[in-house]
């Protein structure tokens, strides 16, 4: 680990060393894996609907218990790889990754393919770790672009899901996607294990872990996600939804306090406080209710309105994930070059353009008039992403960059966690108020306007970003 930071300024500038390819292939395997199997998945959920026959609220519910566990244990796994070992960390991550895989494979009914998707989100929670780990092996000034490669890899899986997926599901049915995880994720390991190196452990502090702060952290994120995205089966306002607030509320009491007590709490104000973690991971939560809501709206627009077999809506898919493929190692070498804030929103102003035009379809526009959209939609996601990732990543200092990772990242999947159920309700509101409105495109376009809003929003968090210490520094130099 140590020979990578000691690189010379003129080695910073050359191309990876071997040794630094094979440890990004090896992080990127899984972040493959998973992103393939999410995009899979969302081109099986008409399939899954049918079989099943599931509302459309109901099934949004079953895309989004992935998300469940994985915001709580986020900065859980980010503190356990401090202390105890990134890497050793990860891959007990994903071994529970590959259980929920099993499961799923396995389901014999709806319930039980909640559950693998609920163990998935337990194992997906460590995922970050991989962000921790090459900010760990490489220069500042190489971080963005090998940070950029990486999350490259994350748009690879989204552009090979849809297309594999839809053939799968059509050829051998929609367990079969679990297959090729399975078999995916397991080669990951291997991989990780043997490319990977293996940082020291640091002793002093494997007895310092904060249970209690980690306890609260997950009865807040899952008591959350609870009353915000169970409405399906647990209308708001009902009692239940209630006992899922009191709960929020309880989680975040035992934070508070844990904080003002423990003098090693697992989050502290300080943290809490720091806006180059916090603003970066609220902004791209924006980022993450419309990108992960757009492939969700895409898929249903596409099967039900233009009648297109999984295999040709994965195929079509394919666009709007290339996209973010091409987009995201463009916005590596924007976060060399640029301030978080100027680089993130200027992918936010894309993106948005692109829900915008999503929003704007004529009612009686051919299912190709979506591409524009997709492709603006998909380069805005992807240019906006390493910006915020590098500012959040490095904003509490090394020695606490896998808290930082988890941090961030919970806040950043709280967007793709919503966003299916809160669109879930939109349309199944439309479809119970108008009979066959599921067959038109209105509802789907109100999707994409709640989308363009809050990718707005999203532009307005980012533009409150504060500059890097080193460049304040600089700026309060030139000064007069």
């Amino acid at each position: 680990m140590e020979k990578i930071r000691s690189q010379t300024p003129s080695q910073k500038t050359e191309r990876f060393s071997p040794r630094e390819q094979l440890m990004l292939t090896g992080l990127m395997m899984q972040s493959v894996m998973t992103l393939i199997d999410v995009s899979m998945f969302n081109v099986a959920v008409p399939t899954i609907q049918d079989e099943f026959g599931l509302p459309v609220d109901t099934v949004s519910l079953v895309v989004a218990i992935r998300y469940l566990p994985r915001l709580g244990l986020m900065p859980i796994y980010g503190v356990i790889g401090d202390r105890l070992g990134k890497k050793r960390t990860y891959l007990v991550g994903l071994i529970i990754f590959l259980i929920g895989s099993l499961i799923g494979l396995f389901s014999p009914t709806l319930t039980w393919l909640v559950v693998g998707r609920f163990f998935q989100g337990m194992g997906d929670a460590s995922l970050p770790l991989s962000m921790a780990l090459i900010t760990d092996a490489f220069a500042k000034e190489r971080r963005g672009r090998a940070l950029g490669v990486w999350n490259s890899a994350a748009p690879a899986g989204s552009m090979i899901g849809p297309v594999l997926g839809g053939f799968l599901i059509e050829a051998f049915g929609w367990k079969s996607i679990f297959i090729v995880v399975i078999a995916g994720s397991t080669i990951a390991w291997f991989s990780i294990h043997r490319l990977v190196p293996t940082p020291p452990r640091n002793a002093s502090e494997q007895s310092n872990f904060d249970w209690t702060g980690a306890t609260g952290l997950m009865i807040l994120a899952t008591s959350f996600l609870m009353a915000t995205t169970t409405s399906s089966v647990v209308p708001f306002g009902s009692l239940l939804n209630y006992v899922f607030w009191a709960f929020t509320a309880f989680g975040l009491l035992i934070l508070i306090v844990n904080a003002k007590r423990n003098p090693t709490p697992l989050i502290s104000f300080d943290e809490a406080k720091n806006p180059r973690l916090i603003l970066p991971a609220i902004a791209v939560n924006f980022r993450m209710i419309a990108h992960t809501g757009t492939g969700f709206l895409l898929v249903l627009y596409l099967t039900n309105v233009f009648g297109k077999s999984p295999s040709a809506v994965g195929t079509f898919i394919l666009f709007y994930s290339l996209s973010v493929m091409i987009g995201v190692p463009l916005g590596g070498m924007l976060a060399d070059r640029w301030i978080s804030r100027k680089a993130g929103s200027f992918g936010l102003s894309i993106l948005a353009a692109g829900m915008l035009w999503l929003w704007l379809l004529q009612p009686q526009s051919r299912y190709l008039n979506l591409l524009p959209g997709m492709i603006l939609g998909g380069l805005g996601a992807g240019l906006c992403l390493v910006s915020f990732t590098k500012e959040a990543v490095a904003s509490l200092g090394e020695e606490k960059v896998g808290l930082a990772s988890g941090i961030y990242n919970m806040l950043r999947f709280t967007g793709a966690s919503i966003s299916t159920p809160i669109l879930g309700l939109i349309l199944a509101d439309a479809y119970e108020n108008h009979a066959g409105a599921e067959f038109v495109p209105e509802p789907y376009r109100f999707g994409f306007q709640i989308l363009t809003i809050t990718t707005v929003v999203g532009i307005l968090i980012a533009a409150l970003i504060p500059s890097p210490p080193s460049v304040a520094k600089s700026d309060a130099k030139e000064s007069p």
